[in-house]
């Protein structure tokens, strides 16, 4: 399979990844779109001369004139309808290649189109879309994982707001002086990454203008993805200062081509941010060091913020019980400051995923897991607060809406729970360190095998009674309880204890481990795991 991730310049994957690319969506690219058989999504010049041949008399010269025409002919309010009726926008529908743009974890799109498939692809992908139309909308900005979508030229929705006609466009930059600076602003310290538009795109220009005005030579060098344009084309977007990645392939691919591209993009993104991402935790950091096809005990957590302290200290202890490592997004430090793309690498990697959904924004994320990993998503709602009518079927545990409360039920049933995944889970993560030898993963069989033992041996002390639940499991007392109950030997223990602090400078400090090494470690803890398994 072809991979396209090679075209892409390394300055530009660095800015994706730390949250400085912000996409630019253009008509070319509302052209994948699944439509009715024998529709056509027009290009902005077919737009134009489909609207030229209803006006008597009309000479086509160009897109901008002919919708300037026929408002001038036949109104406003029908330009508005001939709009929404050559668009498609009561019968487009999000595509593939949609589907896997809008799974980019980008918190903010901007765009020229005037239909809606950008807001439908979000929402086929179970990610919030908020849709900015006008100026007033710019100062309120809601933390989370939403997706901002700019309209900058207004929608169908939105006659007045439209930005078609040459009056449209000449008076844009007065009518419309915040936009116009937030634009600039925004690529001040941003890369524009454009979608869909040609060279001669009216909208692509007006953009590009908007950014020359305020930024000058400041201006940041801009990308756009095209599939094996010639060299000529190449060289004039470079002249405007937009760097074209030519992609080889066939026009005929385009959309299978993006699609690809996008998943790729996604993929690097996720991988790459927590590459370079630490957690306070620590369990947490070592699972997260190992690579992404590893079986891990991650357990994710999405949670409102007022109760980050409680699932802390009464629902982290009973995951811990369990084996599991649980982390929230606020335990992960990352490069950027782009929440969807943190949480949306979270829940690729995590095993398990616990989402309290008593809030918009862990609703949102619910909606995201379970498009990803519905058979892992474990729900929990507090006492009176409704779950919204698109999760039914849903199968929840009510919290008690007291955070002081005892809530012994409660944590009885996320007892059940955790035991449940983790008896689901023993076998692969029981095989991972030797499947890791075999591929020559040095360091992550050893941090693989370092949590083996640890789940194991707390499992059966804690079995045997030897160990207060209420107590955090670490390995130290692990070892401690071990050694009473004659389940380790003193030699055992001892053993333990060096390859603890083996484990411990391959994940702080990011050490290497020798195969030699790596082999003896993960021999000697399969033995003494496969014997107090028994």
């Amino acid at each position: 399979m072809v991979q396209y991730i090679k075209y892409f310049p390394k300055p530009f994957l660095d800015d994706l990844v730390t949250g400085r690319c912000v996409p630019f969506v253009g008509a070319g690219f509302s052209k994948n779109a699944n439509l009715p058989l024998n529709k056509k999504m027009p290009s902005w010049d077919d737009l134009g001369k489909e609207l030229a041949d209803s006006i008597q008399h009309y000479e086509y010269t160009g897109a901008i004139d002919a919708l300037s025409a026929y408002e001038y002919e036949y109104s406003r309010p029908k330009l508005v309808e001939k709009l929404y009726q050559s668009l498609l926008a009561d019968c487009s529908k999000p595509s593939a290649t949609h589907r896997s743009f809008c799974e980019l974890p980008f918190n903010l799109c901007v765009t020229t189109n005037f239909e809606f498939l950008l807001e439908r692809g979000y929402e086929s992908v179970n990610r919030y879309c908020r849709p900015i139309i006008d100026e007033d909308q710019l100062s309120v900005d809601s933390s989370g994982t939403e997706v901002k979508l700019l309209k900058l030229h207004g929608d169908l929705h939105h006659p007045n707001r439209l930005v078609a006609t040459e009056e449209d466009y000449d008076g844009f930059l007065n009518r419309y002086p915040l936009l116009s600076t937030f634009i600039a602003n925004l690529l001040i310290v941003r890369t524009a990454f454009f979608i869909g538009y040609s060279l001669d795109d009216p909208d692509f220009r007006q953009i590009w203008q908007i950014i020359g005005d305020r930024l000058g030579k400041l201006r940041r060098l801009a990308y756009t993805v095209a599939i094996s344009v010639p060299a000529a084309t190449v060289a004039r977007f470079e002249r405007r200062g937009v760097k074209v990645i030519n992609i080889p392939g066939k026009a005929i691919e385009y959309p299978k081509i993006l699609e690809h591209i996008f998943k790729e993009l996604r993929s690097y993104w996720t991988d790459t941010l927590l590459e370079t991402s630490t957690s306070t935790e620590d369990e947490s950091l070592a699972e997260l060091s190992l690579p992404k096809e590893t079986t891990s005990r991650l357990c994710f957590f999405s949670v409102p913020s007022r109760l980050a302290a409680y699932y802390k200290s009464v629902v982290f202890p009973i995951a811990e019980r369990h084996g599991f490592a649980p982390v929230m997004a606020m335990d992960v430090i990352s490069p950027g400051e782009n929440i969807s793309a943190k949480v949306s690498a979270l829940i690729d990697r995590a095993e398990t995923i616990v989402v309290d959904a008593s809030t918009i924004n862990t609703g949102f994320e619910l909606q995201l897991a379970l498009t990803r990993k519905p058979e892992r998503v474990f729900v929990i709602i507090e006492e009176e607060v409704q779950l919204p009518s698109d999760f039914g079927g849903i199968i929840y545990l009510r919290r008690p809406k007291d955070s002081e409360s005892e809530g012994e039920q409660f944590r009885q049933l996320l007892d059940s729970f955790f035991e449940k995944i983790a008896n689901e889970l023993r076998p692969a993560l029981s095989q991972e360190p030797e499947r890791l030898l075999k591929k020559k993963e040095y360091r992550a069989a050893v941090i693989s095998a370092m949590a083996l033992l640890e789940t194991e041996l707390g499992r059966r002390v804690m079995n045997r009674g030897l160990f207060k639940p209420h107590l955090k499991m670490t390995m130290s007392r692990a070892i401690e309880a071990g050694i009473q109950g004659e389940i380790l030997s003193q030699g055992e223990a001892h053993n333990i204890g060096e390859w603890m602090s083996i484990r411990n400078r391959v994940v702080h400090m990011s050490e290497g481990v020798s195969a030699k090494l790596a082999k003896s470690l993960v021999k000697g803890v399969m033995e003494i795991t496969k014997r107090i398994m028994q």
